[in-house]
């Protein structure tokens, strides 16, 4: 038998805000932690699923929560949904993954929903070392760092397929199925912000330097062009299979694959921005050459179609 993993789940809701600090200082390791109800009627609602190696933690309070905060083992990345926040007095901005340093930091949460992945720090360290081809060790981070573009739908796309089999997977799973998901979230980590090794300087582009990572690069860089699997081959200094085989193995999908739902989510982002262009104007400048695929594409990934979106956002837009 495989030796087993416990997913723990737990769930708050309360209108106390002593309440609200307890299960906080449950889930975080905080210091000089302050709930201070904004209104009239105070609501907190947290909920984490997850493991040692990888959790998830969504919550959402109408107060203004303030203290200092340490990641401990963990990376730990948030995103704000709604509200406002600050992290050392920087004001963080809404739906951007945004990297909690790795030791005492600031944070100011008023009326804010927002989400937070965890990731044992070990292997994030071990798969950056696989990726820069250098020896595991402790990380920096370029600091304050905000991916855009297709670096973010990138992200955005390792956070969905975490969530689903965190949140919606079993509560026991062999811990090396939670070890290669963990991994998969510090890939995707990894591919948004850049890093290297404590003491070397910063890189100029990215701090990766293996193979895989100059192929997944080069793809990000040109994933609105008319790119081909052989034009990442050619970049990375793989074969076509061997381009093939590594996507497979960090993304468990082909390059292919993986390239279109990066420009379904960029076209995604672009359609609710509102900004006034068309879904064929969108469409090209994604990187899709033929607007009825597109369409279908986008429905599969998304349960609507490209106008759909647009015509929502047109109207949240008035509102």
């Amino acid at each position: 038998m495989p030796e087993m993993i416990h997913r723990v789940q737990r769930e708050t809701q309360t209108h106390e805000p002593s309440v609200a600090a307890e299960a906080m200082a449950r889930t975080h390791i905080t210091h000089g932690l302050s709930v201070e109800p904004t209104g009239s009627e105070f609501v907190f609602e947290e909920r984490v699923r997850g493991s040692d190696l990888l959790a998830l933690e969504s919550t959402r309070s109408t107060a203004v929560v303030t203290g200092v905060m340490e990641p401990g083992s963990a990376m730990m990345i948030l995103w704000m949904k709604s509200g406002s926040g600050h992290l050392d007095d920087n004001p963080l901005k809404i739906g951007r993954p945004v990297l909690f340093r790795q030791g005492p930091q600031r944070f100011r949460w008023i009326d804010c929903t927002k989400d937070v992945l965890r990731i044992d720090r070990a292997i994030v360290e071990q798969v950056a070392a696989e990726r820069g081809d250098w020896a595991p060790g402790p990380l920096e981070f370029r600091p304050r760092h905000v991916p855009e573009g297709p670096t973010l739908a990138a992200w955005w796309l390792m956070v969905r397929s975490v969530a689903e089999e965190v949140l919606r997977g079993p509560d026991e799973v062999p811990v090396e199925r939670e070890r290669e998901l963990a991994r998969f979230a510090a890939g995707g980590l990894l591919t948004a912000i850049p890093h290297w090794p404590v003491g070397q300087h910063e890189p100029p582009v990215v701090a990766a330097t293996a193979r895989f990572a100059r192929a997944e690069a080069f793809l990000l860089d040109h994933a609105t062009e008319q790119i081909t699997v052989e034009d990442v081959a050619e970049a990375a200094g793989l074969s076509v299979r061997g381009v093939q085989a590594a996507f497979q193995r960090h993304h468990g999908i082909t390059p292919t694959m993986y390239l279109r739902r990066i420009r379904l989510l960029l076209a995604r982002e672009q359609l609710e921005a509102g900004d006034g262009r068309s879904v064929a104007e969108i469409a090209r400048a994604t990187g899709f050459a033929h607007l009825g695929r597109f369409a279908g594409s986008y429905r599969q990934e998304f349960g609507e179609l490209p106008r759909q979106t647009a015509s929502t956002a047109r109207e949240d837009s008035r509102v």
